[in-house]
């Protein structure tokens, strides 16, 4: 089957049949104006130079004149590379060239004598010249005349030498004091107040009484052989109007044995009121607390109360608060540990 042109011809097969795209045979074969040319190319000429013009008369040189900077003379080495100074065997200049000083009437001085040679049979003193060396003069000590004030250089190595030592016992001890303010800000030197069993402690214008026993365990589970709950009572009282403002919770609860080991506790039931006016001189408000501890320390764990020194002053503002919180002295660092 073969396909028909656009035109409806079948295609020709004779000698002048071309291709679909190829030009007619009227059309120039000129490489320059057939792009459908696929042969290869002439060769390229190569270029030539343009044909020199020739100018009438003599090139007269530049007449422009330098102002500045001004020309230096002629004759005149004007290189600036250094050039090293060569060794040669030339003599110094007469001495009639060297121009001298007027005479006068002070002598110049003389040269100290030198020492006389050493006898090898005679045995050296200690402290006698050596020989070549000028004898030392009478009435002058050497010590002090080699004396000579540091030069410039050497007291600024000193100040730099002192100064980086400096520095650096700065950027040493700067760190380790702030670290050991902030040690001895966060772990003061506890006050330890013990109180004998079934008494009250006195700490701030505030009486406190505590006692501890052992419990089940509150969540209704079976007991464990690892663990004790023990239940911890604590009855704040305030003393006079001082005590009824440092109503604030306890800082810190502890239960303690003898071998220094401490367990945290946390607040079951707070009966002290929030309000300060709610306070009164005299009245016991109780605190419950519970907390876990080995079995093996359970008889013979302490409580361990640290007051808070909050004072809640009625008609306080604001900045008298913060004004108070900084200028006090006070440290909350009393701390009362009850015996069983």
């Amino acid at each position: 089957m073969t396909e028909t042109p656009m035109d409806g011809n079948p295609p020709r097969n004779d000698q002048d049949a071309r291709d679909w795209f190829a030009p007619p045979a009227d059309q120039p074969t000129d490489i320059a104006s057939d792009i459908t040319y696929s042969g290869a190319l002439p060769p390229r000429p190569m270029p030539t130079a343009p044909p020199s013009i020739p100018i009438p008369g003599k090139l007269a040189p530049p007449t422009d004149l330098r102002v500045w900077p001004p020309p230096e003379p002629e004759g005149e080495d004007r290189s600036t590379q250094p050039f090293p100074a060569l060794r040669t065997n030339r003599q110094p200049p007469p001495r009639a060239l060297v121009p001298t000083a007027p005479p006068s009437a002070v002598p110049p001085p003389t040269a100290p004598p030198l020492a006389a040679p050493p006898d090898p049979s005679a045995v050296m003193p200690l402290g006698a010249p050596a020989y070549g060396v000028p004898a030392e003069a009478p009435g002058v000590d050497l010590a002090v005349a080699t004396d000579a004030p540091a030069s410039p250089a050497r007291r600024r190595t000193g100040l730099l030498i002192g100064g980086a030592v400096l520095s650096v016992a700065l950027t040493v001890a700067a760190p380790s004091v702030f670290g050991y303010r902030a040690f001895e800000y966060g772990r003061p030197d506890y006050t330890v107040h013990v109180v004998p069993p079934g008494q009250a402690g006195t700490v701030q214008h505030v009486s406190w009484q505590a006692t501890v026993e052992k419990i089940k365990d509150p969540s209704g589970k079976p007991d464990r052989s690892d663990r004790q709950w023990m239940k911890i009572v604590a009855t704040r009282t305030a003393l006079d109007a001082e005590g009824a403002i440092r109503h604030g919770a306890p800082a810190d609860v502890k239960l303690t044995d003898r071998a220094g080991r401490t367990w945290q506790v946390e607040t079951l039931n707070n009966e002290t009121p929030p309000d300060v006016n709610d306070n009164k001189v005299g009245t016991p408000y109780r605190m419950e607390m519970l907390g876990v501890v080995p079995p093996s320390v359970a008889d013979q764990v302490e409580v361990t109360i640290r007051p808070s020194t909050y004072r809640d002053v009625p008609g306080q503002s604001a900045a008298d608060f913060v004004k108070d919180a900084f200028s006090s002295t006070e440290k909350d660092d009393q701390v009362l540990r009850f015996r069983r």
